[in-house]
């Protein structure tokens, strides 16, 4: 091998090494990896809770010291809703179900709180031992203050050990965007108690109420708010109406639904309960003849005839008997006022006359078919029957006595044609 071959070489084999080295020395070198996690955001402080206030020692304080609570501690108003309040103070008849309500009523977005306080009297009346206010607490930015504060209600009966639920409802009640709040108290005599439902309408200067000026009361009521029409506002649905008076005579219960009309609940409809008693079956009968319903009363009084099922109130007044014959004689008169022919009539009229000589109206009866067959005359007949109430006036007086409850006698109702 040549040494200039070998000195080639060499020169070649030093060439590569120096770019080798000058690539080393260029090279980068690829960084660690960043860690990803985040830094852990500081704990949030747990709120130190508020201790429930004492219990004043007067029930006039209650109220106060209750919005100050609520100001102190917001949360009481909208999860527990003064639940804890509720059992801490221990107030007489007063569950934490029924005793709050957190809604809207009146006209901002915020909700209220409507709470049930109560109080054992420690000088019991004769009608009550215990005492309960109807109140509202009203958020505000400076804290909650009393916005209303109902007087005290009496509990009844004395001696009450059932928890009492005297709020019926709260919120936009009658759809008009506002809120409301209704709440029933009771007044009791010495055998009937008389509920009384109060609606109230949170306005920009306090509640004030749409109820009618005369009140929505109902013996034994049970009273409910409901949206019996689809339109979105929820009608007052009172049931009962009996009374507890033996004077009062035969009871039926009725439901009465109050709508609002704009400006107040009114009275839209009542619907009585079936009839129980056979006097009600009567005088539901009547009430389509009064209507000029002829023949639908011509077929309820017919149908009460021979129905056992329905009671009598005196069976001492032959009332069966003489209720039975009245049915027979207006259903033949109801007969004639629809047209009908004299023969149907006539049946009813000889029916009633069966019952002869163990009543009344049997007399009726007959005096109408022979004034009616001797001119043809509707007119005729009922004069004759108004000559026979006229001769017998206080015995009928006394057989159509069924109470104060139920309407008197009207003697001019019973032909009057």
């Amino acid at each position: 091998m040549s040494k200039t071959w070998i000195v080639a070489a060499l020169a070649v084999a030093l060439a590569l090494s120096a770019c080798d080295s000058r690539v080393k020395s260029t090279s980068v070198t690829t960084p660690a990896p960043v860690s990803s996690a985040t830094v852990a955001a500081p704990p949030t402080p747990t709120p130190v809770p508020v201790a429930v206030p004492a219990k004043p020692a007067s029930f006039s304080d209650y109220a106060t010291t209750i919005a100050a609570y609520l100001t102190a501690d917001p949360a009481a108003a909208s999860g527990t809703c003064l639940a804890e309040l509720i059992a801490a103070w221990k107030m007489p008849l007063v569950t934490a179900a029924d005793g709050c309500i957190a809604a809207n009523t009146d006209a901002d977005p915020e909700n209220e709180v409507v709470a049930v306080l109560t109080t054992k009297l420690t000088t019991p009346t004769a009608t009550t031992d215990t005492q309960f206010t109807i109140v509202v607490f009203d958020p505000s930015p400076s804290g909650f203050k009393v916005a209303f504060e109902s007087n005290p209600n009496d509990v009844i009966p004395p001696g009450t050990t059932q928890p009492i639920k005297p709020l019926l409802a709260a919120g936009d009640l009658n759809k008009d965007g506002g809120g409301e709040l209704a709440y029933v108290t009771a007044n009791c005599g010495a055998s009937t108690c008389f509920e009384t439902v109060h609606i109230l309408k949170g306005t920009t200067t306090g509640y004030v109420s749409i109820a009618p000026p005369d009140g929505i009361t109902m013996p034994f009521a049970d009273a409910k708010f409901e949206d019996t029409d689809g339109d979105g506002a929820k009608e007052l649905l009172l049931h009962g109406g009996a009374q507890g008076s033996v004077g009062a005579g035969p009871q039926r219960t009725r439901t009465e639904t109050w709508a609002w009309n704009g400006t107040a609940y009114a009275l839209r409809s009542t619907q009585q309960s079936k009839a129980a008693y056979l006097y009600h079956a009567v005088k539901d009968a009547d009430a389509l003849f009064a209507a000029a319903k002829y023949g639908d009363a011509e077929t309820a009084y017919a149908a009460v005839v021979g129905d056992a099922s329905l009671l009598v109130w005196m069976e001492e007044k032959h009332e069966r008997n003489e209720l039975e014959s009245y049915a027979l004689f207006r259903a033949g008169l109801a007969v004639l006022l629809a047209g009908g022919d004299t023969t149907k009539a006539n049946d009813y009229f000889d029916r009633a006359r069966a019952y002869h000589p163990q009543t009344l109206h049997d007399q009726l009866a007959g005096s109408f078919k022979a004034g009616y067959a001797a001119k043809g005359s509707v007119s005729v007949g009922c004069a004759a029957v108004r000559d026979d109430i006229a001769a017998n006036l206080a015995e009928y007086q006394a057989f159509w006595d069924f109470g104060y409850a139920n309407p008197p006698f009207d003697a001019d109702t019973i032909c009057p044609f």
